[in-house]
């Protein structure tokens, strides 16, 4: 009995040692990284006992990003043992040291760790380099003329990437607060890319050209861009000849390598932005190189009254968008009944100039022989380069209307037949008129039959439906386009129909960005959407988003009833 004792409590013993024994590491895959980067933690826990480590401390100073779990059990000369792992990727919410303060696993506790979190700069190196004593592998510049434009001035930004191994998937992002302020769009479809030696370095030069247009003055930041894309690390082998090999769409060379981050972002720089000049007397301010008229008519000399005459307005404005185009539109004529047709706008980017070309037709019919006149047309447009006002004209063209002897011309007054019957010149007296008949009121005598009543019903119901149909607030015709342009992936066309939707829904023609359709809107959830789309026109990548998502609380806010004013001016409090 004692020996049977002895031997449970010796069971006992040896049972409790891996208890005993337990211990909680904790390590970090890097110990310097850059804003915005992640780390990935370990924790190494080689008790049994069924515990999880208690991360809610990491949520201080950290964002869990993803996390996973494994067990692990050994068999070694004859030992039994287990380990757990729990691994997590982190992302820091600060810049600095930040020590990781011990992890616990029941009562036990591990060792700390720390990480230095470096702001976001302008350079970036390989870790653990000596070669970054002499220069950087990576850096990101930016410059931008002119100095200091007008409002709605074009500003042109060159985004110049600096790289000496070899990017892979890079991407341009635009920071959010800086472009508030900003219309920006692409010079260039695809960055120029060209070889240099910079500091005894051979690089890559990668450039990228950016218009952006300021809609207020003042003192206002350049807007910020930030890079994003990784090199190959430890790929010592010589795989030229498989860079053009892929598997199931990845690349040879990319699974021979490690993946390293790479990010930058440019420098934080002021500019002044100048107000229109107080000498402004015109409608609308273009800020321009260039303005350029010119018009053409039907072919067809021999134009008669009701004949209808097609005249094209072709315009061309060297630096604006075509959605910041204003409206044009011709006098009236006594001569012509106007029909103006929607206005067909294009984009081209000429020496970094963004151009906007424009053709409005409108067709004229006559209704006046004779030498008439087509009204002229004059645009006043302010030139960035003398300083000076200029005013672009269209003059007048005369043409001649002949005569339409198969059109009647109407009757201006009723003509008034005399009677059939010469007037008597003889005077009657009242006594010999001839007395009136009595008659009881129509009302009363008035009895409808069944057909009448239908026919009564059927013309009330359809002047209902009239009254109904022209109180019936009309579609926007811009939202079915948004729509389709979204499930098509025409996304270059997208921004255009959108802007123009909100213009129509809100009644502000000076909307010209997303921004600004935010604002009105005022819905958190549409607001997300706008910034999601604006990144992705920009930076192409669709991570993070989603069409089928916007185009559901796009159809939400067109549901909508806001509280809009009519004749709001153009541009209303935008300049100081």
């Amino acid at each position: 009995m004692r020996i049977c004792k002895f031997l449970l409590t010796l069971y006992i013993f040896f049972a409790a040692l891996p208890v005993w024994g337990a211990e909680v590491n904790i390590a970090v895959d890097k110990k310097t990284i850059s804003d915005g980067d992640t780390i990935r933690l370990t924790i190494e826990y080689n008790g049994d006992d069924g515990n999880k480590p208690d991360i809610s401390p990491l949520q201080q100073d950290f964002n869990i990003v993803s996390r996973s779990s494994s067990n692990y059990i050994n068999f070694i000369n004859g030992q039994l043992s287990q380990m757990q792992k729990w691994t997590l990727q982190l992302k820091p919410k600060k810049t600095g040291k930040i020590t990781i303060k011990p992890i616990k696993i029941g009562n036990i506790s591990s060792n700390y760790a720390e990480v230095e979190v470096k702001e976001l700069t302008n350079v970036a190196y390989v870790p653990d380099s000596n070669e970054n004593i002499n220069s950087p592998y990576f850096q990101i510049e930016q410059s931008h003329f002119p100095s200091t434009p007008y409002v709605q001035q074009q500003l042109t930004i060159l985004v110049t990437v600096y790289d000496s191994i070899g990017l892979q998937n890079g991407n341009m992002h635009i920071s959010e607060d800086t472009q508030k302020d900003w219309i920006i769009t692409p010079l260039l479809d695809k960055p120029l890319i060209k070889q240099d030696v910079i500091n005894n370095k051979k690089m890559n030069v990668v450039t990228f050209a950016f218009a952006a247009f300021p809609q207020k003055s003042g003192k206002l930041f350049v807007p910020e861009f930030s890079f994003e894309g990784y090199y190959l690390k430890n790929n010592d082998m010589d795989l030229t000849d498989f860079n053009d090999f892929m598997a199931f769409g990845i690349s040879f060379q990319n699974l021979m390598g490690q993946q390293v981050p790479v990010r930058m972002k440019t420098k934080k720089e002021e500019i002044t932005v100048m107000p229109i000049p107080d000498n402004f007397t015109g409608q609308h301010w273009l800020p321009l190189k260039n303005l350029q008229l010119r018009a053409e008519i039907s072919d067809n000399a021999d134009f008669k009254v009701g004949d209808a005459i097609s005249r094209k307005l072709h315009i061309s404005a060297t630096g604006i968008q075509q959605n910041m185009l204003p409206p044009i539109a011709f006098a009236e004529s006594a001569a012509f009944k106007q029909y103006p047709e929607k206005p067909e706008t294009s984009e081209q980017v000429i020496n970094g100039d963004m151009i906007t070309n424009a053709t409005v037709n409108t067709v004229y019919i006559p209704v006046k022989a004779g030498k008439q006149s087509l009204p002229p047309l004059e645009i006043e447009w302010f030139n960035v380069e003398t300083q000076r006002f200029e005013k672009s004209t269209l003059p007048a063209e005369e043409i001649y209307i002949h005569p339409n002897p198969a059109l009647r011309q109407e009757e201006t007054e009723p003509t008034i037949k005399p009677a059939a019957v010469a007037p008597s010149s003889r005077v009657t007296k009242d006594s010999e008129k001839p007395a009136l008949k009595k008659h009881t009121p129509l009302l009363k005598k008035a009895h409808f039959s069944l057909e009448q009543y239908l026919i009564f019903g059927t013309g009330l119901a359809v002047l209902l439906i009239v009254i109904f149909l022209a109180l019936r607030k009309p579609k926007n015709p811009y939202y079915g386009l948004v729509i389709k342009y979204l499930k098509n992936r025409n996304y270059k066309e997208v921004r255009f129909a959108l802007i123009e939707w909100a213009k129509i829904k809100f009644m502000r023609p000076d909307i010209n960005n997303f921004n600004m359709i935010a604002e009105v809107a005022q819905n958190k959830d549409f607001s997300e959407q706008l910034s999601a789309l604006n990144k992705f026109l920009y930076s192409g990548a669709d991570d993070f988003f989603n069409s089928a998502k916007f185009i559901e609380n796009f159809k939400k806010i067109d549901k909508i009833r806001y509280n809009v004013q009519k004749k709001q001016k153009i541009l209303p409090n935008l300049y100081d």
